[in-house]
């Protein structure tokens, strides 16, 4: 059994799987894509970040797939969209959240060091304690 494999079997509360290279059987949602294109018409509004929400919470439920080695999962790339300070998201809720009842792929394109996630690099990015939440990085 590979590394992906013995983790999904494991018991932990989350299951977050953080990779660079593709994943064979795996089918991301480029959610920069999507959720930019989702949000458009409410660009302006004062409650972007409410309504913004509600779109994440619709594609990530409309997004999950089921595969014969992986089980339930729902895989995500392009995240930088959720950084962004107009949509008020807390992306390490968002880990959470959807990462307790189905395994979550986030393919990471920043830096992961001692459970510290960097949005972009070490020295200019965005730094995300992960270290309370069940991950592993491939």
């Amino acid at each position: 059994m590979d590394k992906i494999g013995k983790y999904i079997i494991s018991q932990s509360r989350n299951k977050i799987i953080f990779y660079k290279n593709e994943i064979p059987g795996i089918q991301p949602l480029n959610l920069g894509k999507k959720l930019s294109h989702e949000i458009l018409s409410i660009a302006s509004d004062a409650k972007i970040g409410m309504k913004s929400l509600i779109i994440i919470d619709e594609l990530f439920t409309s997004s999950v797939r089921d595969n014969s080695d992986y089980g339930k999962y729902l895989a995500i790339q392009n995240v930088g969209i959720l950084f962004e300070p107009e949509l008020k998201t807390d992306f390490l809720q968002i880990l959470d959240k959807y990462s307790s009842s189905n395994t979550l792929f986030v393919k990471w394109e920043g830096e992961i060091e001692d459970g510290i996630l960097y949005f972009l690099t070490k020295e200019k990015g965005q730094k995300i304690d992960i270290k309370n939440l069940s991950h592993i990085v491939i």
